[in-house]
């Protein structure tokens, strides 16, 4: 009898020796995404936080959200990069341009996923779509003012004169800027019209941008989808309210607050594939093996009610093409 006792003693210790090691052992750390963006609203109903959550990757069990706003200090992106890379997070994503731009000059090393890279290559971000090299890949965006600016033209056929209002406040590359203006000026040549730029640097400038064009009867604004523009848009779009002028933006959210046409990717779609890169790169991938993906799902959006505020008649072949009428 002692002889089974001990031998029962030997195998229940043998079976909770395992169970109790497994038990101690520690949790896989959690996987930590840094975000430059205009804003940390990383709700349950976060674009990033639920195609993650689809994928696997939930919020507190998997991975942690760092997130580093630039909502009035964009004129610090430099810092707030060095800030967000100090705390080593695992793979960093950021988008437009000028806050991808802002990630890669500081480091060569942890992943960068592009939100929406604005014309990527011709930029200099990356050395080509197939092959991106380094440390950056994602979702790559096309400069499409011309093509806005076509379809506004058949909205606005006198359309003549039209102030670019950009947000210079943590402008990116020099190059960069070169590349919009160049295109800027196909659009103009080719439609028939004269662009002038106007920059603001600060949120109250808008108010003085518009007094002006509205003073000298500029035919259309056309608002680019800059840091500084999208954290003003609500008052942006109050200013395109009350001065009366035909305005044409990238997002349907411009469209939704009163501009009068967007065209240009869909925001959503673009969020959706990046985060499907964060999930490979986390799970072991290595940037430079991922092409870097050329949106080509596009919206156009048509405010009509904006339309017969301004007394403007939308022709009905460009109605039929409209992804979305706001009546």
């Amino acid at each position: 009898m002692m002889r089974r006792a001990f031998i029962s003693l030997i195998g229940s210790l043998a079976i909770a020796w395992p169970l109790a090691s497994y038990a101690q052992q520690p949790k896989e750390p959690l996987k930590r995404i840094g975000i430059l963006a205009d804003t940390c609203s990383l709700q349950p109903n976060n674009l990033i936080v639920r195609r993650l959550g689809e994928l696997g990757w939930i919020e507190g069990q998997t991975i942690v959200f760092d997130c580093v706003s630039t909502i009035g200090r964009l004129d610090q992106l430099p810092t707030l990069a060095r800030e967000l890379i100090s705390r080593r997070p695992d793979l960093l994503t950021a988008g437009p341009y000028t806050l991808i731009r802002a990630l890669q000059q500081e480091t060569t090393t942890i992943p960068i996923v592009m939100l929406n890279g604005w014309e990527p290559v011709r930029a200099g971000l990356i050395t080509s779509l197939a092959r991106p090299g380094g440390n950056l890949t994602g979702v790559a965006w096309s400069n499409l003012v011309p093509k806005r600016m076509e379809l506004l033209k058949q909205i606005v056929p006198n359309l003549k004169r039209v102030a670019w209002i950009r947000g210079m406040s943590g402008q990116g590359s020099p190059e960069a800027a070169k590349i919009q203006e160049d295109d800027q000026q196909i659009a103009a040549s080719a439609l028939k019209f004269t662009w002038q730029v106007f920059d603001a640097v600060v949120a109250s400038d808008y108010d003085v941008i518009f007094a002006h064009v509205a003073a000298e009867r500029f035919d259309a604004v056309y608002v680019p989808s800059s840091p500084l523009n999208v954290q003003n848009k609500t008052h942006i779009c109050q200013l395109v309210s009350t001065h009366r002028i035909p305005a044409a933006a990238e997002w349907d959210a411009w469209a939704k607050c009163g501009f009068l046409l967007t065209y240009g990717e869909v925001f959503s779609w673009g969020v959706a594939r990046a985060m499907d890169y964060v999930d490979k790169i986390l799970r072991g991938a290595k940037p430079s093996d991922l092409p870097v993906e050329q949106a080509t799902k596009f919206l156009l959006t048509i405010n009509l009610r904006t339309a017969k505020e301004l007394g403007l008649t939308v022709p009905p072949s460009l109605l039929v093409r409209a992804d979305e009428v706001i009546e």
